[in-house]
Parts: structure tokens; sequence; C-alpha cells
């Protein structure tokens, strides 16, 4: 049996291969029509919204511009608010200040008026107190007067001192001092006797001795303080010692009696006077505190019959007396 022819291979291998070309072809024109169909389709719906898109953004370009044309309308407006505001607010500082300025004026005139009215309040108060008290004192003089004139007549004893023509000192005499409504004695002779005696007792020469500061003392309650001068008598042919300057120092601020104590019987004041001689001058050294005190022992004195000399002296003055001193003058 004989077998069948063989077939050529070749030629069908090459009509496949064509056919596929064929179909890979035409499929590769069907897709670039598909695409570009697609990209024209593409094409047109970019360029119609682009078309949109603009026409949208010119819109809104256009209401931008008309809002920054009304924003600069109103900002133009507010410019022109704000210059008329600060004009206004210029005038108002002014205005500020000249009403400052007067009120400032206004309340000096109501302080001063205020001032003068407490002033004449013041005055006016200060008269009336015054007012009452002189007519409370008139009143009380009215009475009095009224009862001086129911009073009984009556003898009252008037003492009569000598008449007052001064006389220098020249006898003895005797000190007390009057301070604080109180009298001491002031035992100035005893005192001197003290400084006789220490001088002659220390001695020395005329240049150690002159000007020399001595202290005796305390007697009765007070010191002394002197200065020594020498002078040389060539006439005599003697050297005179004395005290050139000399205080009297209380060693206690209450010293001695009170008036009454000192006026009483038995007194130390009525025993240094029982052996006084009317020939004895009684000095009185009397602070500006005791003229009562001066005057009540004055009169003492004068009932006693003894010669009085006042001594006053300001406060804090002490009681001394020099070489070229005044005398005690008795009236």
């Amino acid at each position: 049996m004989a077998r069948p022819k063989p077939e050529d291979l070749s030629s069908a291998g090459q009509d496949s291969f064509l056919d596929v070309v064929t179909n890979i072809v035409g499929i590769l024109i069907i897709l670039v029509m598909v695409v570009g169909g697609r990209i024209g389709q593409m094409g047109l719906t970019t360029a119609a919204q682009s078309s949109a898109r603009g026409a949208e953004l010119e819109a809104e370009l256009a209401r931008l511009e008309a809002e920054l044309a009304t924003a600069e309308g109103e900002i133009g407006a507010l410019a022109m608010q704000g210059r008329s505001i600060a004009v206004e607010t210029g005038a108002a500082t002014e205005a500020h200040v000249r009403l400052a300025t007067a009120a400032a004026a206004v309340r000096l005139e109501v302080e001063e008026r205020k001032r003068a009215v407490d002033a004449t309040v013041a005055r006016a108060a200060e008269s009336a107190a015054r007012k009452t008290e002189l007519e409370a004192a008139l009143a009380k003089c009215a009475l009095e007067l009224d009862g001086i004139a129911h009073l009984p007549a009556t003898t009252k004893e008037v003492l009569a001192y000598p008449t007052p023509i001064g006389r220098t000192v020249t006898g003895d005499e005797i000190h007390f001092r009057l301070d604080k409504g109180r009298i001491a004695y002031i035992p100035l002779t005893e005192l001197f006797e003290q400084a006789k005696a220490q001088t002659q007792r220390r001695g020395g020469s005329l240049a150690t001795m002159a000007n020399r500061i001595e202290t005796v003392g305390p007697v009765q309650g007070f010191s002394l303080d002197y200065v020594i001068e020498a002078k040389v008598d060539q006439a005599r042919g003697q050297v005179l010692i004395r005290s050139r300057e000399w205080v009297v120092r209380p060693m206690a601020e209450m010293l001695g009696e009170t008036a009454d104590e000192a006026l009483a019987p038995g007194s130390r004041f009525a025993r240094v006077l029982a052996n006084v001689t009317p020939e004895t001058t009684v000095t009185l050294w009397c602070y500006p505190d005791s003229f009562e005190t001066f005057r009540r022992v004055r009169e003492e004195l004068h009932r006693l019959g003894l010669p009085a000399a006042g001594r006053p002296l300001p406060d804090g003055a002490p009681i001394g007396g020099s070489a070229d001193g005044s005398k005690s003058v008795v009236q």
C-alpha cells in the first residue's frame, strides 16, 4: 500500500504566520483608532473643561476686582473718617485741657474761699469764747462787788515801811538765799574765815599765790570758790592778800526752810536773827520764783526792826561778788 504524500509544511507555516501578522496589524489598527478616538474625546473634553475653568477664573477675577474696588473705596472712606476723628480728637483734647485748667482754677478759688471761711469761723469762735469769758468775769466782778457792798466795815493793819531812800551797807551784813520759795542762811563769814585760814596755812610765793582758785566748805550746805589776789603796798612795805572774786555754791537743791517754817517760832531763820543787832544788814539774794517769800520775809525783818537789802538774781545765776563789785543797798 502506498503511503500518503506528505504536505508541504513550509507553505502552511507561512500562511499561519501571515494570518497572525495580519491579525496583529488589524488589532493594532483597531487599537490605534480606538486610542485616537479617545484622545480626541479627551482633547475635546479637556478643551471644554479648560474653557469652563477659564470662564470661572475670569468670573472670579472680575468678582475679586469688584471686591478690591469696593475695599479701596471703603479704605478711602475709613481714611477720611480717621482724619475727621483725628481732628475731632485734637479738638476734644484741647477742650479737655481748657476744662481741666478751668476746674483747677475753680478748685483753687474754692479752697481759698474755704480757708477764708474757716478763718472767719475760727475768729468768730474765738470771739465768742472771749465774750463768754468776759461775761463770766463781769458776772464774777458784779457778785464780788455786791458782796463787798454788803460786808461790814473792817479795819486792816497796814505796814508802813521807811521812806525808800537807799544807802550803801558799810557795817556788818548777813546773807540769805531765797529760791523755790525757801529761805536758807548763807554762812559767808564762816566761809571767808576758812578761806583766810587755808591761804595762811598753804602760803607760797607771790607768783604761785596770785590768781589761784581755791575752794572751802561745805558749811551749812554751801561751799565757797574764790580767786586769790596778792598786792604789794610799797608805801607800807606790806603784801596784801585778798579774795578778788568769789562764788557761793549750794550743795543741794532744796536748802533751807519754807516761808511758813522760817517765820514760825524756833525756826533756823529765827535762831540766826536772834543774834543780829539793828546795825547789821540782812541781805536777801532772791530768785524770780521767790518774790512772794521775799515780801513776807521783808515784813518780818521790818517788824523786828532789822534793815533789809534785796539782791534780785536771774534764774540760774550764782551768788557771788568781787573786789570791784557793788555793795548792797539798804532801804
